[in-house]
């Protein structure tokens, strides 16, 4: 274990424990930080991984980084516990650029489609680099199946990332992924601009099968693209060609 968090776990047993925050009380106590120590370290574990490959953290300060992070968790201000605030209606004013939506449809064949992405991108004002767009596949008894995605569109380009550049950098008119995430990219549309149609087809990588596939379509919204509720569509395999 850390040297900070074990210094840490020894502060916290050296002092009673609060009871857990009552209903709306503003403030999480030690207690409920330490229910929750076990996902948080799950969490921390993905992330400093996640990061070091990205090559924003250095290997020699994982540790140093980690103990930071902890200390923050349980010594929040010094106090033990971490204030939330909260003010109702607050949510009201969160951007639809900020907002992540899950979509998801049934193949042919039972598989299920999932696609995760932003509710709306504006390329003028977004803090990204595009609309991100994550895939995954899962079978008709719910376990993940391995799958290559072909992504097209009718405007725009995708972008991938590169571990050298550490940015997100433009592919072309198509991009392959095995999950990872791709980026959809465009300008902001101009008067009359026609709805954006992403094409995804599939793959089965173990028995390099073609699957069901399906489109995306995005709608223009003012100066930027709205990905609405009913925008993933399933597509049927193209019947092979004849001899």
């Amino acid at each position: 274990m850390r040297t900070m968090t074990m210094l840490l776990a020894a502060l916290l047993l050296c002092v009673p424990l609060c009871a857990l925050a009552a209903e709306g009380d503003p403030l999480l106590s030690v207690d409920d930080l330490l229910s929750l120590q076990d996902s948080y370290d799950a969490f921390l574990d993905a992330l400093e991984s996640l990061i070091v490959e990205r090559g924003l953290l250095s290997p020699e300060e994982r540790e140093a980084w980690r103990d930071a992070q902890m200390g923050d968790f349980f010594q929040n201000g010094g106090y033990g516990s971490m204030l939330i605030n909260y003010m109702p209606g607050a949510l009201n004013y969160v951007r639809e650029e900020d907002t992540l939506v899950q979509l998801s449809i049934e193949l042919e064949g039972g598989a299920t489609l999932y696609l995760d992405t932003m509710r709306r991108y504006t390329p003028r004002d977004s803090s990204l680099s595009g609309l991100m767009l994550t895939l995954s596949l899962i079978d008709a008894q719910g376990m993940p199946m391995n799958a290559a995605f072909t992504l097209g569109g009718t405007s725009g380009v995708f972008l991938k990332w590169d571990a050298l550049e550490s940015a997100y950098v433009s592919v072309g008119a198509t991009a392959q992924s095995d999950g990872e995430t791709i980026v959809w990219s465009d300008q902001t549309p101009i008067d009359g601009a026609k709805n954006p149609v992403l094409t995804i087809a599939i793959t089965d990588t173990q028995t390099q099968t073609p699957l069901p596939g399906a489109t995306l379509t995005l709608s223009v919204d003012g100066d930027g693209y709205r990905v609405d509720d009913g925008a993933l569509r399933a597509q049927p395999v193209e019947p092979a060609a004849a001899p």
